[in-house]
């Protein structure tokens, strides 16, 4: 397993990012463009552990190391494969309870695993790292990552090796914890861990006595804080630095959470830390004062490149906040930062304080304001890539906007706890008014950035809306899944889009390629899921049944099997109730928009989640032992008999009830 150890051999993908630095670009050469019309389907894998009716969303990087392959489906369940046939070598299931489901934010994804030599590990939902045997996925150890159990924390993110130490985050900043990064030994012992916020009580190390000075006298300590390192992490061995990105604060508006100002470190900040023993060495706050979800968890590749006439070490990132950040990876020193998608909340970053220059528009209160980009960010998780071949990073370009107000709330347990109401590019009528234009559909491109120029190379034509992750290849290829069921491959140097297999999936993973015998394959996790409550218009999902799959391609493989067509909704006996109390119906909206809608989308929305305004009419009346005892946890509906009582359920019937009568299942269904 040297490969995995030390993230070399060309033919296999050992880590998350293919190395240690990030990059995503793979060395193999077999697939090209003279030949990429030849790519077809290898071998499917769809023998995924689904619990219940709802299939979920697949973000996993599969890691190809000696011809097998490892990843991770929903709920952190763990699938090794031969990287030839497919065929099923081991499954493991950390059996995370349905009811926990009720902690994460955006759905029961996850993100992959990590190899150091013979042990596979993953992190966990409920906040559990796993030690699996590579060959037999045996568990051999379990640390519990967790500070607070009581606490909304989840894992999402992948484990990242960094010499002999296994690194993980958490996840729940919309949900009130406090956020910290740990590292393990290969025994499971805990090495170190780093608050990326100070807490209510003594500091655990002297880096957040630096951090406290950044904050009000009085916190919202209920509220955690925030700052979840819940996604990117990259290496450095030479310099024996891990970077993590941090996460934004909660609740959203600074003024919330810190009353009196400050830029609240660590939030949104890329964070140099000694891998061997925990301390930092510098860091870079990329949105001082968030109050808009700009997290920097994205994505950050190590770089070595020549700029103004010197060899740099660097590290690229392009956040939420839609600037491009080129550092330098020794000192943190800002190099240059620029727009690599519309902003509207600041102006530019100012090249000597390193500090954005924010418009005072951004900043919202009860009166709504528009704000570019949306809480998606100009990028998400969606990892990109970078080619040394051509100098290009290919970012995954979210374009979109938010209607934003503060809504303060007292901090619920379990529950989305903001501080702000969004409308993410759909209230048109108030954005003409406060923009002056009409303001446009969320849509994505691909964006070929110049990060020595900081500036745009190409850009594929706007597409479906919440795209996927990237690769690149030394064969001049970049790789890209679409929500709207598309693998895209585009020549890395023009941008001309060469080749787009249709699969009838949402693939928003990204692509990796290994090989195996002299010959290349390029595989992909599909399916629909995360953060977005919707299915797209224009997606896979709204056409086809939105499955779990796992699609491996090689030369001269076959066309790909559609799912089965997605038909019209079920119709069901209307509830004979047609009077109704308008004010129970009321607090019953407001009681779903808090605990039901980050999964429930508003009238029957399609997304892959039951359809409240279109079941058996008998189901209304049995409402209580779902939502408050659980009776169907065990397929991720979990209870809330600790915040809601009969009388709250009550409520949430009357507006579901009341809801389908005024608007008319007929028209619902259409």
């Amino acid at each position: 397993m040297s490969a995995a150890a030390h993230g070399g051999g060309a033919p296999d993908w050992p880590l998350h990012g293919h190395g240690h630095a990030e990059q995503r670009h793979s060395p193999l050469t077999s697939i090209d463009r003279s030949n990429v019309d030849r790519l077809g389907l290898a071998f499917e894998f769809s023998d995924f552990v689904v619990r219940g009716r709802t299939h979920r969303g697949n973000e996993a990087t599969p890691l190809a190391v000696d011809g097998r392959l490892y990843f991770t489906g929903p709920w952190s369940v763990v699938y090794a494969l031969d990287a030839v046939t497919g065929e099923r070598l081991w499954t493991y299931d950390p059996g995370v309870p349905g009811q926990w489901l009720r902690k994460a934010c955006c759905d029961a994804v996850n993100r992959g695993v990590a190899i150091l030599g013979a042990r596979v590990y993953v992190g966990t939902l409920d906040g559990y790292l796993d030690a699996l045997d590579i060959e037999s996925g045996e568990r051999l150890w379990r640390a519990d990552t967790l500070t607070q159990r009581s606490r909304a924390y989840t894992i999402t993110g992948a484990p990242r090796i960094a010499g002999d130490r296994i690194l993980i985050g958490n996840g729940g900043g919309e949900l009130g914890v406090r956020g910290y990064v740990s590292a393990y030994d290969t025994d499971g012992r805990l090495a170190w861990r780093f608050f990326t916020v100070p807490g209510p009580g003594d500091d655990e190390h002297p880096e957040l006595a630096q951090a406290r000075k950044t904050w009000s006298e009085n916190p919202a300590w209920d509220f955690g804080l925030g700052g979840t390192a819940w996604d990117s992490m990259s290496y450095d061995p030479a310099l024996g630095l891990v970077y993590v990105g941090t996460g934004n604060g909660s609740p959203w508006p600074a003024g919330q959470r810190s009353p009196g100002g400050g830029d609240n470190l660590f939030l949104s900040s890329i964070l140099a830390i000694e891998a061997n023993t925990g301390r930092l060495r510098w860091h870079y706050q990329t949105t001082p004062g968030d109050s808009w979800d700009y997290t920097a968890t994205q994505q950050m590749i190590l770089v070595d490149r020549r700029i103004g006439g010197r060899d740099r070490k660097l590290i690229v990132q392009a956040p939420k906040n839609g600037f491009f950040y080129v550092l330098d990876r020794v000192t943190g020193e800002l190099i240059s930062a620029e727009p690599y998608t519309e902003v509207s909340w600041a102006g530019h970053v100012d090249p000597k304080t390193g500090r954005p220059v924010q418009n005072p528009d951004a900043r919202y209160g009860a009166a709504r304001n528009i704000v570019r980009p949306s809480l998606f960010g100009g990028h998400n998780w969606q990892p990109m890539s970078y080619s040394p071949a051509t100098g290009l990073v290919y970012i995954p370009v979210l374009e979109s906007d938010m209607e934003i107000r503060t809504e303060p709330r007292p901090f619920m347990p379990d529950s989305i706890n903001v501080g702000a109401a969004v409308d993410d590019a759909r209230s048109r009528h108030a954005a003409d008014a406060l923009l002056g234009e009409r303001r446009r559909p969320p849509s994505s491109r691909l964006v070929a950035w110049d990060p020595a120029r900081q500036r745009e190379a190409w850009s594929s034509l706007p597409g479906t809306w919440w795209n996927g992750g990237v690769l690149s290849t030394a064969g001049g290829l970049v790789f890209q899944g679409a929500a709207d069921g598309g693998l895209w491959i585009y020549d890395a140097d023009s941008g001309d889009a060469l080749r787009r297999i249709e699969t009838g999936s949402a693939i928003l993973a990204a692509p990796i390629s290994y090989e195996v015998d002299g010959a290349q394959y390029i595989a992909v996790l599909a399916g629909f899921g995360g953060a977005p409550k919707t299915y797209p218009p224009g997606s896979a999902p709204a056409k086809y049944r939105n499955l779990e799959r796992l699609l491996v391609f090689g030369l001269d493989g076959d066309d790909v099997p559609l799912p089965p067509r997605v038909g019209p909704p079920e119709p069901r006996a209307a509830h004979p109730q047609r009077v109704f109390d308008k004010a129970l119906a009321a607090r019953g909206s407001a009681l779903f928009t808090v605990h039901c809608a980050r999964c429930h989308a508003p009238r029957g929305t399609p997304n892959g989640y039951p359809n409240l305004w279109n079941l058996p009419a008998p189901l209304y009346d049995a409402l209580e032992p779902i939502v408050l005892d659980g009776a169907l946890s065990g397929a991720g509906m979990p209870g809330y008999a600790d915040v809601l009582g009969p009388a709250d359920v009550a409520a949430i019937r009357e507006y579901l009830l009341r809801d389908e009568a005024l608007y008319g299942r007929a028209r619902l269904l259409e």
